[in-house]
C-alpha cells in the first residue's frame, strides 16, 4: 500500500486487528449456537446478537483507541506547555536585538540584525498561528470588535512585498465588525494573495465596498467555469506551477461557512475575477 507505520502505529494497528478478530469469531460462534437452539422462533437471537455486537464493539473500540487517546492528551498538554515557553526567548531576542541595533553604527552589521529581525517576526507569526488555533479549541466564541478598514490596511500591508509594483485600491468604510479578526485577516490575505499571484500586466487590484458587501476585484488571468467549480476543493490549483499547496480557497470557505458569510465569485477567464463577500452577520449593530 506504500503507507510506512511508525512503532506506536502498529502497535495500535495490531492490537486493532487482534480484537476485531476474537470479537468476530466470539460473535459468530456465539450466533451459530444460538440459531441451533432457539426453536422456531429466530427473532430474539436477532435482537441478542444485535445488543451482544454493541456491547463487545463499545469494549473493543475503547481497547483499541485507549493508546491513540493517550498519546494525542500527551501530544496536546506537549504543544500547549511548549508554545507557552516559547514566549520567553522570543522576547529575549527582540529585547536584545533592538539593543544591539541601537548600538551598532556599521551597515553591514545593521544588514544582519535586520535579517536577523525579520526572521523573529516570522517565528513570532507562527507563534501567533499556534497559540491562535490553539485557543479556538479552547474557547467557544473567539470573536472579538474591530475595524473593517483597519484590518484591511493591515492585510494590504504585508502584502506590499509582493505586490511588486501592482497598485492595491482600498475603498473601505471605517465600520466595527464582531468576528473572529484573526480568521477574517486570513480570508482576506488569501484572496489577495491569489488577486497578486494570477494578476496580469500589473493591473491594479480594487477592495471597496457596497453596503454590506466586501469586495475583490482584479483584472488578472481569471478561472474558466470548470475552474470555478473546483476551485474550493482542497490542493486543487489551476496553475501548477504557481507557488502554494492550493489550500488557500478551501480555508476561506470554511471560515466564510463557519461565520456565516456568503461568499460569491464572479470570474472570466483571462479577465479577471471577482469575489463577493456579505458580512451583513458580522457587522455590530450595537
Amino acid at each position: 500500500m506504500g503507507i510506512v507505520l511508525r512503532s506506536s502505529d502498529k502497535i495500535f494497528f495490531i492490537r486493532s486487528i487482534v480484537a476485531f478478530s476474537i470479537a468476530i469469531c466470539f460473535i459468530t460462534g456465539f450466533g451459530v449456537a444460538l440459531w441451533e437452539y432457539s426453536g422456531e422462533n429466530k427473532a430474539w437471537v436477532i435482537v441478542t446478537l444485535l445488543a451482544t455486537s454493541l456491547i463487545i464493539g463499545y469494549l473493543i473500540v475503547s481497547y483499541t483507541l485507549s493508546s491513540l487517546f493517550k498519546t494525542n492528551r500527551f501530544l496536546d498538554i506537549l504543544l500547549k506547555d511548549t508554545l507557552h515557553e516559547l514566549n520567553i526567548p522570543l522576547s529575549v531576542i527582540n529585547a536584545n536585538l533592538q539593543m544591539l541595533q541601537a548600538d551598532e553604527q556599521e551597515a553591514k552589521k545593521l544588514k544582519r540584525l535586520e535579517r536577523i529581525e525579520l526572521a523573529s517576526k516570522d517565528l513570532y507569526a507562527l507563534y501567533k498561528e499556534v497559540d491562535y488555533y490553539i485557543k479556538k479549541e479552547i474557547q467557544t466564541d473567539v470573536r472579538e470588535k474591530f475595524y473593517l478598514d483597519e484590518l484591511i490596511s493591515k492585510v494590504v500591508e504585508k502584502q506590499k512585498e509582493m505586490a511588486s509594483g501592482v497598485l492595491i485600491l482600498c475603498d473601505v468604510l471605517h465600520v466595527e465588525i464582531f468576528a473572529d479578526k484573526h480568521g477574517f485577516a486570513k480570508v482576506i490575505s488569501n484572496l489577495l494573495h491569489n488577486a497578486l499571484k494570477y494578476n496580469q500586466d500589473h493591473s491594479e487590484i480594487r477592495i471597496f465596498q457596497e453596503g454590506n458587501k466586501l469586495c475583490i476585484k482584479d483584472k488578472g488571468v481569471g478561472m474558466s467555469e470548470s475552474e470555478l467549480f473546483l476551485a474550493f476543493n482542497r490542493y486543487y490549483q489551476a496553475d501548477m506551477t504557481k507557488e502554494g499547496y492550493g489550500i488557500g480557497l478551501s480555508l476561506v470557505k470554511a471560515y466564510c461557512d463557519e461565520f456565516k458569510i456568503s461568499m460569491r465569485i464572479n470570474s472570466q477567464k483571462y479577465v479577471g475575477t471577482e469575489v463577493i463577500l456579505d458580512i451583513s452577520y458580522l457587522l455590530n449593530k450595537k
